[in-house]
């Protein structure tokens, strides 16, 4: 019964945030969705940040989920690696929920992700364990050079970043891929045997 009451929170608060934006929604909003008042949320939740959060965390793994089924086993390793990173970042880009993070005051939003660390490490651990297999599944079939395939994994995800955090934010999206092509190319022809 809580749980299915706090996935009905959630799916009211993301309807809310769409509708309204982070900044506008209040829980009164949602509650009023469901027939809870605000009280009643905070039983479940401990602010409007914890539901907000909550939902982008869930939002991004079904997508990464997702992501894993359309890389596909008759794809090369490049083609793999592309596809992963440029799918991922057409997705942070398109994320209604992801752009509504800067409705959220600085100190907040860095006591929500610190508290989220956990949630953050998980989902982060999760990615390059997928890519690990990736590039395991690339040296079994002689693609790659034999590597240490955690630190590469790990290598690829800080390429991907630092390039993203160079762009800060999206607005520049088509430049930021070009340039993350030409670094995943770069990358990888280096591993190739």
């Amino acid at each position: 019964m809580s749980e299915n009451k706090k996935e009905q929170i959630l799916t009211a608060a993301n309807e809310c945030f769409a509708k309204f934006g982070y900044k506008k929604t209040t829980l009164e909003d949602i509650g009023e969705k469901i027939g809870l008042n605000k009280a009643s949320i905070y039983y479940y939740f401990k602010n409007k940040e914890e539901i907000f959060t909550t939902i982008v965390f869930n939002e991004f793994q079904h997508y990464i989920i997702k992501l894993h089924q359309d890389i596909k086993e008759n794809m090369n390793c490049e083609q793999k690696i592309s596809l992963y990173f440029e799918k991922k970042l057409h997705y942070i880009k398109k994320s209604i929920l992801l752009q509504q993070i800067t409705e959220i005051e600085p100190d907040k939003l860095q006591h929500l992700f610190s508290s989220g660390q956990d949630i953050i490490s998980k989902m982060e651990k999760g990615e390059k364990t997928f890519m690990i297999k990736i590039l395991e599944n690339c040296i079994k079939k002689g693609e790659i050079k034999d590597c240490n395939v955690e630190k590469v994994s790990e290598l690829l995800f800080n390429l991907i970043n630092g390039i993203e955090n160079n762009y800060k934010g999206f607005t520049e999206f088509d430049s930021m891929m070009e340039d993350v092509q030409m670094a995943l190319t770069i990358f990888i022809n280096g591993l190739k045997k």
